[in-house]
Order: C-alpha cells, then structure tokens, then sequence
C-alpha cells in the first residue's frame, strides 16, 4: 500500500462515524466521476484544502437549518 493510502487510514482512524460517513460519501462521488478532474476543478479543490488546512472551514452542523 502506498504512503497516500496509509496516511489516509491513519487519519481515517481518528474520525468520528458522522465524520467517516462524510468522507465515504466523498470517496463514492470521486469513484462515480470515473474521468480526470479540470484544471478549474483542481485548482478548486487545492483552494478548499488550503482553507481547510487554515481551520477556514464551516461544519454542516453548524449551518444546516433542518435536521437531515
């Protein structure tokens, strides 16, 4: 296995069941798309780590106006 993939097990390994189920869902997405991401989608995606990487981000819990 390679060191993204244990990296990423160890850090899944320290989430929470509501945590781990937003990240499975993600993983899921990633997996369906089934082609290569834009430069516009990674550039996107690289701007959404580095602000989540700066503790710029909101959880859903906090925001949601319903329960879901």
């Amino acid at each position: 296995m390679g060191v993204v993939k244990e990296e990423l097990r160890r850090v899944l390994e320290q989430l929470s069941d509501e945590e781990s189920r937003v990240i499975l869902k993600f993983a899921q997405w990633l997996v369906d798309q089934g082609e290569e991401l834009t430069q516009e989608e990674l550039a996107l995606l690289q701007q959404g780590e580095e602000q989540f990487t700066k503790g710029d981000f909101t959880w859903w819990r906090d925001v949601k106006r319903t329960e879901v």
